[in-house]
């Protein structure tokens, strides 16, 4: 009984899932793919670009670094992490961008 159970739900979904196209009427095209507002991309300017590299570099050489190792019990991926402000708020915010993962001093 068990295995006509299994067998009659695999003959439906194999039915259902069988590549049947709606009739189009001749001369109708294909109808346009939807495109979300959210998923078109902004082209970034060179003033951005600019902006966004020095803000890296002045990160980067006033920062503090971190090195975070994921997961915290059996780290399999390492990378490092520099925010700025003291040495407590940035070693908090490293760990808020990496949850569940180990943060240690850079050396």
């Amino acid at each position: 009984m068990r295995y006509l159970a299994m067998t009659a739900a695999g003959v439906c979904l194999l039915a259902m899932s069988a590549g049947v196209q709606p009739a189009t009427a001749e001369g109708a095209s294909a109808p346009a793919p939807i495109v979300l507002a959210q998923v078109e991309l902004k082209k970034e300017t060179t003033t951005q670009k600019v902006k966004r590299k020095v803000k890296r570099a002045w990160r980067n050489l006033t920062g503090t670094q971190y090195d975070v190792a994921c997961p915290a019990i059996l780290p399999i991926s390492h990378s490092t992490c520099t925010e700025t402000g003291s040495r407590n708020e940035a070693r908090a915010k490293c760990q808020a961008a990496n949850p569940l993962c180990s943060v240690s001093e850079a050396k």
